[in-house]
């Protein structure tokens, strides 16, 4: 377990601004094909987080509002659920509104997408520019909201 932590840590430092977010090829919960590549010229949130995490949950009013207001701009949301049931992140999505893709394997803290970007709380977030380079991490509130419109305007 030590030397997957020191991967995951080794993962996770390389993730900061300016640089590309290594992409993956997943099928979302709908079986259709997940990558950052499909959103290229978007504007992307990557947004690890489940259903029983607390500060996740606070949160999704404001992503919502976000994704609502600059989805028609070009913003794209991919959720990477850590979730262990899918009827409860089904279920939950819809009674929120969160109408974008989401990953999800069932696994927990092992979600595979966790694990390979040593993900290890929630919520974290990655914000990507239309090349798929990271702008910002972990923003919240107004400070996402601020970051995705500036984004969007500096095309």
């Amino acid at each position: 377990a030590l030397a997957e932590q020191e991967e995951a840590n080794r993962i996770k430092a390389t993730l900061v601004k300016g640089a590309k977010f290594p992409d993956f090829a997943e099928k979302d919960l709908g079986g259709e094909p997940l990558s950052i590549a499909n959103y290229k010229g978007k504007i992307v949130l990557l947004d690890f987080w489940a259903t029983w995490c607390g500060p996740c949950v606070g949160e999704i009013p404001n992503v919502v509002k976000t994704y609502e207001k600059y989805h028609p701009q070009g913003f794209e949301i991919i959720g990477i659920s850590l979730d262990q049931s899918k009827d409860k992140l089904t279920a939950f999505t819809a009674q929120k509104k969160m109408t974008w893709k989401q990953f999800f394997d069932g696994q927990g803290w092992s979600n595979k997408l966790a694990v390979k970007y040593g993900v290890q709380s929630i919520p974290a977030t990655y914000l990507l520019d239309r090349d798929g380079k990271i702008i910002g991490k972990d923003l919240r509130g107004e400070e996402l909201e601020d970051a995705v419109a500036k984004a969007l305007g500096g095309s």
